[in-house]
């Protein structure tokens, strides 16, 4: 039993003859005579049975009519909703991200998204970027923007990574602070000072874990916070120290000063599956990320 031999049922039923059923759906009566016939052998009971110039259902012939029609229906259903997704009219899309790029660059992406396709649901979570990794990894998330360097390896998997922009960060302290005044600091003279830190699992931190380890410096940290915003509350307090993007530490608030002879930065990466096929929600979020990326500056 095929669908093709469930519509040719369909259509001797509503158009109430095989001549006339070949006359809708373009083919033969003789051919459509054929597949029913094939179809009852299948099942090995009659479906139709003539009643003068028409045929009519046997009981047996109702149930695959009901089965038919109902089939039908799904078939229309799923095609109307492929039709739908492809013209991105409905549908989702789950990003993950940290708060910097939320902040700093992802609100007109994802307001131009909204604009252009108002019927996809769009999820935003946050998170470190190894746990954005697994997250597209196990399939819990369709794509991410996080923070990469090519001083740290990033983790491996069938992943497509895509550099936006490198974003520089810099030394952030309290206009209080005895750095206040400072341009530049040398690594030696930095340690003195408490640190502000992000977690060990925050690709920015583990580069500042490389530069100290390079130089074979141990820094004395005070406070590791999960973000940015928070970060800035404790440096305008003076509670130490902290590597910032420059974006949020050109400040009225705060300070930024450098590491003597030395620039540290990030890549702002695009990722998602690598798939042989890219969704479309997929494909064109990053067309608006790649297009925002290059359209403007960032610091």
């Amino acid at each position: 039993m095929d669908l093709r031999q469930l519509d040719m049922l369909l259509a001797v039923v509503d158009a109430g003859s095989y001549a006339k059923a070949g006359e809708a759906l373009r083919v033969s009566h003789s051919a459509i005579h054929r597949q029913v016939r094939l179809l009852e052998h299948e099942i090995g009971d009659r479906i139709l049975v003539r009643a003068g110039r028409r045929v009519e259902l046997t009981e047996t012939g109702e149930i695959l009519l009901r089965l038919g029609r109902r089939l039908r229906q799904e078939v229309t259903g799923a095609e109307r909703q492929i039709k739908e997704r492809n013209q991105l009219s409905s549908g989702h899309l789950r990003i993950g991200t940290g708060t910097m790029m939320l902040v700093f660059f992802l609100p007109p992406v994802l307001d131009q998204f909204r604009k252009q396709y108002p019927g996809i649901e769009v999820q935003v979570r946050t998170g470190s970027s190894d746990s954005v990794l697994e997250g597209i990894q196990k399939g819990d998330l369709d794509a991410g923007v996080i923070l990469a360097s090519s001083d740290v390896r990033p983790p491996a998997g069938p992943l497509v990574r895509e550099v936006l922009y490198q974003a520089e960060f810099v030394l952030a302290v309290s206009k209080k602070h005895p750095l206040a005044s400072k341009k530049t600091v040398s690594l030696a003279k930095l340690i003195e000072h408490p640190f502000i830190m992000h977690p060990k699992t925050a690709n920015v931190r583990r580069v500042l874990d490389r530069i100290f380890a390079d130089a074979g410096l141990t820094p004395k940290i005070s406070m590791e916070l999960e973000n940015e915003e928070a970060m800035e509350t404790m440096i305008e307090l003076n509670m130490g120290v902290a590597l910032l993007s420059k974006r949020r530490a050109i400040s009225d608030h705060i300070h930024y000063l450098r590491i003597t002879g030395r620039r540290i930065y990030c890549d702002v990466t695009l990722v998602f599956a690598d798939r042989e096929y890219v969704p479309r929600t997929v494909a064109e979020f990053s067309r608006i990320c790649r297009a925002f990326s290059s359209a403007r500056p960032h610091a």
